[in-house]
């Protein structure tokens, strides 16, 4: 998952993938380090290093086939995720890039830019730190729209509460912890040589993203599409912001199950032929 974010923003897909059709896929997800429950050592991070934390923990739970993985990355979980398939292409039979870079260059003017980015470190109240998170994260259709459970008025109000509460039951990472991710996503850069090496080695990749996004502008995924050429896919959500998963779960989750089945199969006949 993308800077700062523990693992249960993948609760969606986790009650999807991992409790609905618990019987087809086996689901793993995970704190990067600095965040949750996940170690956060005082050091400098990097994608690189992010990405071997990856491999050594699917080392230890032993999926250690050839294109057994099946990777999803999210915003700084994407950049992770170049990393990894770069550097294990064999172990991967698809990946999901969603709202990511291959390296940040901001389309805003130096002063803009500079102003969003102090922003990010400056310290908030919780309901300053809760309206900038919403502005950054998500479409104003999705914030606009009414809680699709009817508990709470509307999308906004539910992200307010399940924000209060991850403030309230999860680990929040040290100020350095999250400044050493912020370091690791602002460095990261995967060249186009490096991404095509990622096209030529792995056979299903998709690269997906809001148009309304603020937090990574789209043309960082139109670039990182380009690059990895033309079997690489893509799908474009219109309204939606940077976290397409919350915002669109059910078209969401069906994109990845029947983009994953393909590969999983794909993979299948491969071993039989």
């Amino acid at each position: 998952m993308g800077l700062r974010a523990p693992l249960i923003a993948w609760q969606r897909q986790i009650r999807y993938f991992g409790h609905e059709n618990g019987n087809r896929f086996s689901m793993l997800v995970f704190d990067n380090r600095g965040v949750g429950n996940s170690d956060k050592p005082l050091m400098r991070y990097t994608t690189s290093e992010m990405a071997q934390d990856v491999i050594e923990l699917v080392d230890h739970i032993g999926w250690i086939h050839p294109k057994q993985l099946h990777i999803i990355g999210v915003s700084m979980g994407g950049m992770i995720a170049q990393e990894l398939v770069h550097k294990h292409p064999h172990r991967v039979a698809s990946v999901v890039f969603q709202s990511t870079a291959a390296a940040i260059k901001s389309e805003m003017s130096l002063y803009e830019t500079m102003k969003r980015r102090i922003s990010l470190i400056k310290p908030k109240s919780l309901e300053e730190r809760l309206q900038a998170s919403r502005e950054l994260l998500f479409g104003q259709k999705y914030l606009n729209g009414p809680d699709a459970l009817g508990v709470f008025p509307t999308n906004a109000d539910r992200f307010n509460a399940e924000e209060i509460w991850k403030t309230e039951n999860i680990n929040q990472p040290p100020f350095l912890a999250f400044m050493s991710q912020l370091i690791a996503a602002g460095w990261h850069s995967c060249c186009p040589e490096r991404l095509k090496h990622i096209a030529d080695s792995v056979d299903y990749i998709l690269v997906t993203y809001g148009l309304q996004d603020k937090m990574i502008e789209p043309s960082h995924s139109r670039y990182l599409k380009d690059k990895l050429g033309p079997r690489a896919r893509e799908v474009v959500f219109e309204d939606a912001g940077h976290v397409i998963s919350t915002e669109y779960v059910q078209e969401y989750n069906k994109m990845v199950k029947e983009f994953v089945e393909e590969a999983a199969d794909n993979v299948e006949n491969m071993q039989q032929t």
